[in-house]
């Protein structure tokens, strides 16, 4: 009996999206060191993906190379905007701007040093991808990384369109 209350409450939160949030208010750099605000990341106009990700976390160098290879076909429905969050500390840093200047990523990168937004978003573990739509709510969330989630990805910007 107990089960099947559980089972149920959760069925009713994930079907309300209560669980779903708008992007939090953080500042970022990118590696030119300016200061990017997220409020800055919804246009409302299209869909945007955040993923997080650091020089050290093997899944997530393979996460954003599939994301590499599959940008192009993307690129028909509608402008795909996608911010790659490294949250590399200080030390890391000159690293993760290495890797991310030699990868021809498709994403906007940028670095949360502080890990701010990451603890604004309650983020354990790496790669953790969001998908929010026009208008910053979040509407798609998954952590780590196998061969195939980029497709599934896809699937869920589309839905937020």
């Amino acid at each position: 009996m107990r089960t099947k209350w559980i089972l149920a409450a959760l069925a009713a939160f994930l079907t309300l999206g209560l669980g779903a949030q708008n992007l939090p208010a953080a500042k970022l750099t990118d590696a030119a060191g300016k200061t990017v605000s997220t409020s800055s990341f919804a246009d409302g106009k299209t869909p945007f993906v955040v993923t997080f990700w650091a020089s050290w976390c093997k899944p997530c160098q393979k996460e954003l190379a599939a994301l590499t290879e599959i940008a192009p076909d993307w690129e028909g429905d509608f402008p795909l905007r996608i911010y790659a969050v490294s949250v590399d500390d200080s030390r890391g840093l000159a690293s993760a701007k290495a890797m991310a200047a030699s990868g021809g990523w498709p994403a906007t990168v940028l670095y949360d040093t502080n890990q701010d937004l990451m603890r604004a978003l309650n983020i354990s573990s790496i790669p953790h991808v969001f998908v929010y739509d026009k208008n910053g709510k979040q509407v798609y969330s998954h952590v780590g990384y196998i061969p195939g989630d980029e497709e599934n990805l896809l699937k869920e910007v589309l839905k937020a369109k």
